[in-house]
Formats: structure tokens, C-alpha cells, sequence
């Protein structure tokens, strides 16, 4: 039995797992940041860039982050997290010992956590039913951060990536907006928002 952890020990894994949090330390849909900073300059898109998803477990975004937080953690732990852990002059043998059995535990509770999530995401979201990905965090994390279909699809494609469009939509963001992706854009949808982008430059230009 995963037994619970006193309030010190508790504190301690809180802080580390706050750094394995997906995509940054707080719930931040930069596809949501980036849909409403371009619809403000008046620049609305043939097609969304956000989706609202229906989540498992009827769990807000907020709850459903809590839960991908402890699961990422978990799943990054040895990698990430024990050597540091044992390094620690501040936690005793035994307190370290109760870390990496409790972490054990979680590991073993998160083990197919991320399957039954999917197929839930799948079930009540037809838009995702079908794509591709290599695993479930895919659609998992796209899910929860409200990413479009398509990026859902190509961020989990690692090979075919367009890195020259992809930086040149990064840089225009960047000193257009301000705006930081922490997703990686669909080539058909890049091209979109960089043609976007520059008409609305071109009208700015012309109305000088």
C-alpha cells in the first residue's frame, strides 16, 4: 500500500512535481493566447486554433492539470528527479526512503492512467477520434491544453517537422505579439497564421 507522506515530505514532492508541470509551471493555453490576441487585432481565422475538449472524469482544466502534473512526475522521476533526491544533505536515509516508495507507488497507480484518459478523450470528442499519434500524451496534454486537431497529429509526428516555417511563425509571434508557443504549429496552420499576419501588416502599412 502507497502509504501517505508526513506534511514535510508532502511539501517536498509538491515542489518538485510543480517542475514537471506540462508546458510550464500554470495551466497557459498559448493556443488560447494566441487565437485571442489575433481575434483583439482583428484577425479571425478561416479555422479555430483552440478547442474547447469535453475532459475525463467531468474534470475542469484546472483539476485534470493537477492530475497530469502528479502523472508527469511520476513518469519522470527517476530520470529528472532521484538523483537530486539522493544528493539531498536535508532529508534523512528514511525520508528519502519514503519518497521513492511513494513515487513507486504512483507510478504503478499512473500506469495505465494515461490510456483510459485517451480513449474517454477520444469517446467524447469526435474531432479526435481518429487522428494518429505515437502515444497517449499526445492527446492526453492536447486535450488539455485545447490544441487543434492537427496539432495534436504533427506534434507527436517528431520526424516530419518543417523547423524553417516553424521558426519563421515563432519569430513573427514573438515580435508581433509577444507570444510564446508551447506547442509546435501544423505546416498548413503556420502558413495560415503567417498569411494572416502579414495582410494585417499590409493593411496597417497602406492606412499610414
Amino acid at each position: 500500500m502507497n502509504k501517505p507522506l508526513n506534511k514535510k515530505l508532502q511539501m517536498y514532492v509538491a515542489n518538485l512535481a510543480m517542475l514537471s508541470m506540462p508546458f510550464g509551471r500554470e495551466w497557459n493555453s498559448s493556443a488560447k493566447n494566441l487565437q485571442d490576441e489575433l481575434q483583439k487585432r482583428g484577425i479571425i481565422l478561416p479555422q479555430k486554433l483552440y478547442y474547447e475538449y469535453k475532459l475525463p472524469d467531468g474534470l475542469g482544466q484546472v483539476e485534470f492539470m493537477n492530475k497530469l502534473t502528479m502523472e508527469s512526475f511520476a513518469h519522470n522521476f527517476y530520470s529528472r528527479f532521484a538523483g537530486p533526491i539522493l544528493k539531498d544533505k536535508d532529508l534523512s536515509l528514511a525520508e528519502k526512503t519514503k519518497i521513492f516508495k511513494y513515487v513507486f507507488g504512483m507510478r504503478s497507480k499512473y500506469k495505465d492512467f494515461l490510456k483510459k484518459y485517451e480513449a474517454e478523450i477520444r469517446r467524447k470528442n469526435p474531432e479526435l477520434a481518429n487522428i494518429q499519434v505515437d502515444d497517449s500524451r499526445s492527446i492526453v496534454y492536447g486535450a488539455l491544453f485545447g490544441f487543434a486537431p492537427q496539432e495534436i497529429a504533427y506534434f507527436s509526428d517528431n520526424i516530419h517537422r518543417n523547423r524553417a516555417k516553424e521558426q519563421q511563425v515563432i519569430d513573427l509571434l514573438k515580435n508581433q505579439f509577444d507570444i510564446k508557443l508551447n506547442y509546435v504549429l501544423a505546416p498548413k496552420t503556420a502558413e495560415m497564421v503567417i498569411n494572416a499576419l502579414q495582410q494585417n501588416m499590409l493593411s496597417k502599412a497602406k492606412e499610414r
